[in-house]
């Protein structure tokens, strides 16, 4: 197709150097560059292009002249470049439009039916488990199933700003104005006239917006607005951290390891209808302690658990290569095979 039967649809026009800086691109009406000044101008509107289209073909114009060829093979000099629209399914490379597209037309009148059913309850355990996943492809350090982790947590989130819009609730552009205007307004050392030297003074500028932001009427309001559904270390941890912004805390992991010595022994002597307001007390001291000591109790707990399990898969075969059963053997004889398995660890 020439150049001018393209330009008689819709299309989308950049000069070079915006298209650059530009991230997002409609990809079912045409895309027009020009102003391309040079041989590195082109260079890098071709490595821009292969990003966003991938290898599709493009019309090319030059001097008046047109010819037609693909990116990969974009060379020498051009003025204008032109690629056509095309189907969203047909599409070489995806951005975040597209994905809206794609969300918008499984959540149509005659899209797909179980999508088009789900509320916000329905799908409410989805997110925790694709946040999960997440996390666990973080420890893993595995970056292409970080990559499509970060994509499911995504689509939750559109999916329920979708659900939202449908209900009359609120639309894409208001979660988005509300994210970015959150941005613009916590990072005043960034946007406003505060200036911050390290990490820990931006997180504090950040906080103190945050507090003006909410409307904390104390801290007690602050905590009590902490989500009462999070995992419970992390809600203690969140909660001990609020309170240590009005300066109740300990002045260092001292105090906190004597009250887990404290809490230790009231576990110990408690009754029966005490005894689990004892636990919580003890688990909340631990909580304290590896605070201040710069552990994230949730992870470190995780990671524990994880170490067990695999001490004691390793366990398990050295007995069964015994030919005797777990149960043949006392306590302090499987403690030896434990032992055995952590030297194995350490060699």
């Amino acid at each position: 197709m020439k150049l001018d039967e393209i330009l008689r649809g819709s299309y989308q026009r950049y000069i070079a150097r915006d298209f650059l800086s530009a991230h997002f691109f409609d990809k079912r009406i045409a895309l027009v560059v020009d102003g391309i000044e040079d041989a590195n101008a082109l260079r890098e509107v071709k490595a821009k292009l292969l990003d966003s289209y991938g290898d599709v073909p493009v019309c090319v114009e030059s001097d008046g002249k047109e010819h037609a060829t693909t990116v990969a093979k974009l060379d020498g000099e051009a003025d204008t470049l032109v690629i056509e629209g095309c189907p969203l399914t047909e599409c070489k490379r995806f951005g975040y439009g597209d994905f809206d597209e794609l969300m918008r037309r499984l959540r149509a009148d005659d899209g797909c039916e179980w999508d088009r059913a789900q509320t916000h309850e329905s799908i409410r355990i989805n997110l925790i488990e694709e946040a999960y996943e997440l996390v666990d492809a973080i420890d893993s350090r595995d970056a292409e199933n970080i990559r499509e982790e970060c994509g499911d947590v995504l689509m939750q989130a559109v999916f329920h700003t979708l659900i939202a819009e449908k209900n009359g609730e609120f639309d894409s552009y208001d979660m988005l104005t509300e994210l970015c205007r959150k941005l613009i307004d916590r990072h005043t050392h960034i946007f406003g006239t505060n200036h911050a030297n390290n990490p820990d003074e931006a997180l504090a500028f950040w906080n103190e917006a945050k507090k003006k932001e909410k409307k904390y009427t104390s801290t007690a309001d602050s905590m009590d607005r902490v989500p009462k559904n999070l995992p419970a270390l992390l809600y203690a941890e969140k909660l001990q951290k609020r309170a240590k912004k009005s300066g109740f805390d300990w002045q260092d992991p001292e105090g906190a390891m004597d009250k887990i010595a404290e809490e230790s022994n009231e576990l110990k002597t408690a009754d029966d209808a005490h005894r689990n307001e004892e636990g919580g007390d003890l688990l909340f001291a631990v909580v304290n302690a590896l605070r201040l000591y710069g552990v994230e109790p949730e992870m470190a707990l995780k990671e524990a658990s994880a170490k067990f399990l695999r001490r004691f898969t390793r366990l398990e075969q050295l007995v069964a290569e015994t030919g005797k059963p777990m149960t043949d053997y006392s306590l302090e004889q499987l403690d030896e095979f434990w032992e055995r398995v952590k030297r194995e660890e350490r060699a």
